[in-house]
C-alpha cells in the first residue's frame, strides 16, 4: 500500500467511524420499535444498506490504525439486528465501540493539530 492509499484508507475509516456514531444508535432505536411507519422503515433500510454493503475484513482496521474498530462496529450492528435493538450484549458492544471511537478521534484530533 502506497502512502497515498494509506492516507485515503484512513480518511475513509475516519468517516465510517463518525457516521457509525450516529447510525448505530438510530438502528438500535428503530429495532426496538414494534411497528415502524413508512419513513422509519426507509431509514432502517438505508442504515442496513450501509452496513450490509460494507464488506471490509474487521482485521483491516487493526492493520491500518492499530484498532479493532471495524470489529466493534460489526458487533454492534449484528447484535442490534439479532436482539431487536436492546440487550445487555448490545449495550456492551456499543459501549466498547464508543470508547474505542472516542480514543481514535482523540488521536486523530491530535494528529491534525501537529
Amino acid at each position: 500500500m502506497t502512502f497515498q492509499e494509506r492516507v485515503r484508507a484512513v480518511h475513509i475509516l475516519q468517516r465510517f467511524v463518525m457516521v457509525s456514531r450516529s447510525l448505530l444508535p438510530s438502528l438500535s432505536e428503530l429495532m426496538t420499535k414494534t411497528s415502524l411507519d413508512k419513513s422509519e422503515r426507509t431509514k432502517l433500510a438505508r442504515i442496513r444498506d450501509v452496513y450490509d454493503s460494507f464488506q471490509v475484513n474487521p482485521e483491516y482496521s487493526k492493520k491500518l490504525v492499530g484498532s479493532n474498530i471495524f470489529f466493534l462496529i460489526k458487533a454492534v450492528y449484528e447484535t442490534a439486528l439479532n436482539n431487536k435493538g436492546e440487550s445487555p450484549t448490545s449495550f456492551y458492544h456499543y459501549n466498547e465501540f464508543i470508547r474505542e471511537a472516542d480514543r481514535l478521534i482523540e488521536v486523530w484530533d491530535k494528529q491534525r493539530l501537529n
